[in-house]
């Protein structure tokens, strides 16, 4: 069945109206749906409901709940991934498969090295958030999820790393120095709500960045004896995480 974002939507209700222009394109003229047809509705919070097409016109959708609201639980550990955005659309990819996997949070890092520089809160950047948002959402439909990951602004390195708190496990896979193999330095503390990963650049994060990150509390981490591309490396360790939180909570 088709999937619909009408986003922050209180679905406990008999009618919904959907006006959001590139929802009723994508049902109305890509899917070419008529009255009657059944779709999922869901509004990223959680809650998902089933509905029939009763009016269409191209400034709305009216439809007619057919079942009742739906709702995914939060995860009590959220999985966070601070990465360094790399060249072409590769970030894009992240986005994609790591929401497919089930990641809560997504920050575009910029390094010392990071070869995308955009300025935050620049026209450039606004574009770029927005693209991100939209490669989210549609990767939430496509995996069923209900409840849509939260794409950060691109952010300074320095200033995710303030953003730390004691609530936080906080993992940095790098290339030099003195590494635990991840699998082994996993582990569900108490208290802890968020597990985040820096993914680094091409070329890895800087000496003065590594210092600051382990300075912040920050556990550096090997995934393999293998250099990973910063994509490779973003969707392996979301991948782990989810696999390894699901682990401690057993």
């Amino acid at each position: 069945m088709h999937r619909f974002l009408s986003q922050n939507t209180d679905l406990n209700t008999k009618t919904l109206t959907i006006t959001d222009s590139k929802e009723i394109h994508h049902l109305s003229t890509v899917l070419r749906l008529k009255k009657g047809s059944e779709i999922a509705i869901f509004n990223g919070k959680g809650e998902e409901v089933f509905a029939k097409v009763e009016a269409l016109t191209p400034q709305s959708v009216q439809l007619s709940i057919v079942s009742a609201v739906k709702e995914s639980s939060a995860n009590t550990v959220t999985v966070t991934l601070a990465c360094a955005i790399p060249k072409k659309a590769k970030f894009e990819t992240i986005i994609e498969k790591c929401t497919e996997l089930g990641v809560d949070r997504i920050i575009p890092v910029m390094t010392e090295r990071t070869e995308v520089r955009l300025s935050p809160g620049g026209e450039r950047a606004d574009k770029k958030q927005k693209r991100y948002e939209t490669v989210a959402v549609n990767a939430a439909k496509q995996s069923q999820r209900s409840i849509l990951p939260t794409v950060d602004a691109p952010t300074a390195f320095k200033d995710v790393l303030k953003q730390l708190s004691p609530a936080d496990a906080a993992f940095i896979p790098c290339l030099n120095g003195e590494r635990r193999n991840l699998l082994e330095a996993f582990h569900v503390k108490p208290g802890q709500t968020n597990t985040i990963f820096f993914i680094g650049p091409e070329g890895d994060f800087t000496p003065k960045e590594l210092k600051d990150a382990l300075a912040a509390g920050c556990i550096p981490v090997t995934l393999g004896p293998h250099v990973l591309k910063v994509d490779t490396a973003a969707i392996a360790t979301v991948a782990a995480a989810k696999l390894l939180i699901e682990r401690d909570r057993l």
